[in-house]
């Protein structure tokens, strides 16, 4: 039963590294064309102050997914 646990445990933190990984390269690609929208001057439908905003938001977000990633990764 134990050794069912620990695979199951294992499996659950694997799936949930990968989901976290996932997430913080998503946005890393959306903080990428932010920035190259904010140096064009915009990018037709948000204004650049709002492209901003929306990178700050995501900078945060990004702190906040590379710490859940490394409490995954540092469970024992």
């Amino acid at each position: 039963m134990l050794l069912i646990l620990t695979a199951m445990n294992k499996d659950i933190k694997e799936r949930a590294s990968h989901k976290a990984f996932a997430k913080m390269s998503f946005i890393q690609l959306e903080n990428d064309a932010y920035k190259r929208d904010i140096k064009a001057g915009g990018d037709g439908r948000l204004s650049v102050d709002l492209l901003k905003t929306c990178l700050r938001s995501n900078e945060k977000e990004l702190l906040t997914w590379q710490y859940i990633a490394k409490l995954i990764e540092t469970d024992e």
